[in-house]
């Protein structure tokens, strides 16, 4: 994930490649925009961000940039298609749509304002997620996100939980200790000394341990998620709001039963009651989100639906 050695690949590609060639880049957060820069045909040039591991998530994300032509945008989901892939079209931002979304849950806040890690994956598995995000963090690895901060000189161990547990050697499954502690089968169970680092960060920054309901520890991880998912509506980077849910769910094993993030929103939660809470968290509700509530717009309704497409 190499900005200027991508830009000098599609630069040198736009010389031999003959005319109408897709020039295609696997990406999961590069600017498409920028690439297509490199060259003299941005028509031709979409992100295909292949969900990792690519041999086992199904899920596709087909990236255009606003000069993306049409032939170019049906070529790769014709391309997702014979790949077998659940493939969706974005729009270029920063964590394109499914990323991005995902990328605003609330697990950080929640683990640095007093709640412990299995409080937090308990609720998310209750709910219906296959992990929680504490979880999720040790399978992926602490490391790489820690490892991103001391390279822009932002870890600050004393203050950060996850730069804490970095600092600590605390990298997940593979260095056996990360938000738990795992088997040789890669079983977890609660560690006293992870928690122990925890509540010594929530000393350092004067915060007391906390009990929240289930509810309010959903609410704190997911509504983020929905108000965002309004924002990629709003700015065009999803088409509708079925395509939210169709990344989240086969990008994030969003729990298939419940729809999605905005199927969630609209059918079980209600756009009043999450308007509301979105406020209550200190968060600033998306535009449309508020137009929806103010209009009374259901989520296939011809009206919402017109608005965004």
């Amino acid at each position: 994930e190499n900005l200027e050695l991508k830009k000098d690949i599609f630069t040198r590609l736009d010389e031999v490649c003959k005319p109408g060639c897709v020039l295609a880049s696997n990406t999961s957060y590069l600017d498409i925009d920028q690439i297509a820069d490199a060259t003299n045909r941005p028509q031709d040039v979409i992100g295909c961000h292949f969900f990792s591991p690519a041999n086992v998530m199904k899920f596709l994300e087909n990236v255009r940039g606003p000069r993306t032509g049409a032939e170019t945008i049906s070529t790769a989901m014709s391309f997702g298609k014979r790949l077998g892939k659940v493939t969706c079209l974005v729009g270029n931002c920063p964590g394109f749509v499914a990323n991005r979304v995902m990328g605003v849950s609330g697990s950080m806040k929640l683990w640095s304002e007093g709640v412990l890690p299995h409080e937090i994956d308990a609720a998310a598995e209750a709910y219906g997620m296959r992990m929680g995000p504490c979880r999720m963090w040790d399978l992926v690895g602490i490391d790489l996100f820690a490892r991103e901060r001391e390279r822009a000189g932002l870890l600050d161990p004393e203050k950060f939980v996850m730069d804490a547990m970095y600092k600590a050697q605390r990298y997940g499954q593979k260095s056996g200790k990360g938000f738990y502690t795992y088997d040789e089968k890669r079983r977890h169970q609660r560690d006293p000394a992870a928690e122990a680092l925890i509540e010594q960060v929530w000393k350092t920054n004067g915060v007391q341990a906390k009990t929240m309901s289930e509810e309010e520890i959903i609410d704190n991880l997911y509504l983020p998620v929905v108000n965002e998912g309004f924002k990629c509506l709003e700015e065009g980077m999803a088409i509708r709001a079925s395509d939210v849910d169709v990344c989240c769910v086969f990008g994030y094993n969003w729990p298939r039963y419940r729809g999605g993030p905005m199927k969630w929103a609209f059918t079980e939660v209600g756009l009043e009651k999450v308007l509301a809470k979105v406020e209550a968290l200190g968060l600033k509700p998306s535009a449309l989100l508020k137009e929806a509530v103010e209009k009374k717009w259901k989520m296939n309704s011809k009206d919402f639906n017109a608005r965004v497409l």
